[in-house]
């Protein structure tokens, strides 16, 4: 948080820490979506755009990833469904290269993002330290080497906390896998 801070406080060079620091998370989350790379990247430069013109409304009422989450998934199906409006409206004749990219229905989508509500609710009711493993284990897509030299514990630690917290999210009815 002391990065999003300093770029509310009128340091904007400090958001690159924070771009550096999710950019992996957001391109996952696009490249999924879209499935696309070309289109995951333009999508994750569009999203740290937005995120940064969006940051001063950022109240904090929960961590800065789940916030740029949000904002990556809203943004992807955004363009999910632009691109589907786009191919409805050509010509049944008309075949571009994006035509040979397979895409989900409404319904996989809207249940897709579903998924992804519960279990981030699921995370953030979990207690430290297992919200913060997983955050950065599943989220951030850091090693149990990173996360345990951010938190100051050894990474054998680490597994024990995510194992525990995987143990958690089944018994509320969630499995990561």
């Amino acid at each position: 948080m002391q990065w999003v801070r300093a770029v509310k406080a009128g340091h904007p060079e400090a958001y690159k820490f924070l771009v550096q620091r999710y950019q992996n998370m957001v391109y996952h989350v696009c490249l999924k979506i879209a499935a696309d790379d070309v289109a995951a990247k333009d999508l994750s430069q569009d999203i740290f755009m937005k995120a940064y013109s969006a940051l001063p409304a950022f109240r904090e009422d929960s961590s800065f990833s789940t916030w740029l989450y949000q904002i990556a998934v809203r943004k992807c199906l955004d363009w999910k469904r632009a691109q589907q409006r786009e191919q409805a409206r050509r010509s049944p004749g008309e075949v571009t290269e994006n035509d040979w990219v397979t895409h989900e229905t409404p319904e996989q989508i809207v249940l897709t993002e579903e998924r992804s509500h519960r279990l981030r609710r699921i995370v953030d009711e979990l207690a430290e330290p297992y919200r913060s493993a997983v955050q950065m284990y599943y989220f951030e897509q850091c090693s149990y080497q990173e996360i345990a030299k951010r938190r100051g514990i050894t990474a054998k630690t680490v597994e024990s906390q995510l194992y525990r917290a995987r143990a958690m999210m089944r018994k509320k009815g969630e499995d990561l896998r």
